[in-house]
């Protein structure tokens, strides 16, 4: 195995994201349910509905920011060749949720939590009231 960046002495900024077209949410959404055995019904909402409806990107909708904002462009179109040139290798979404499931399992199911910071993830009431509304479509949301 090739020396990594730490035996190499790298040093400097790099942006340790994978490269555009490595994965999809959907991909990600869709390992998700298969790795852990879940029921979820993957439903695609219009991120005006999302906005609308009062949740917030990123915290009540972990790793989603809607498209068109300088955040999207960050996260989706960030240059990270320099990293790629230094090495970087993107595993598998599958192979990433699987081992973070099994972590989490290996804890007891709860993840850990600092204390000062407040709760992520969408309040099932309001994911109940976008969808029943007619939030939910057949194809990926960007």
């Amino acid at each position: 195995m090739a020396p990594r960046a730490a035996e190499r002495e790298l040093s400097g900024p790099y942006n340790l994201i994978s490269p555009q077209g490595h994965s999809t949410i959907g991909e990600l959404l869709q390992a998700c349910a298969e790795v852990t055995g879940g029921a979820a019904e993957l439903r695609w909402t219009a991120p005006r509905t999302i906005l609308e409806a009062g949740i917030e990107p990123w915290t009540q909708l972990p790793v989603w920011v809607p498209p068109d904002t300088d955040l999207h462009d960050a996260l989706h179109s960030a240059d990270v060749s320099r990293a790629v040139t230094a090495g970087l290798r993107c595993r598998p979404v599958r192979e990433t949720v699987a081992d973070t499931w099994r972590w989490l399992s290996d804890l007891g199911g709860t993840a850990p939590h600092r204390p000062d910071r407040t709760a992520k993830g969408l309040d099932p009431d309001v994911e109940a009231k976008v969808l029943a509304a007619g939030g939910g479509g057949t194809g990926p949301a960007s």
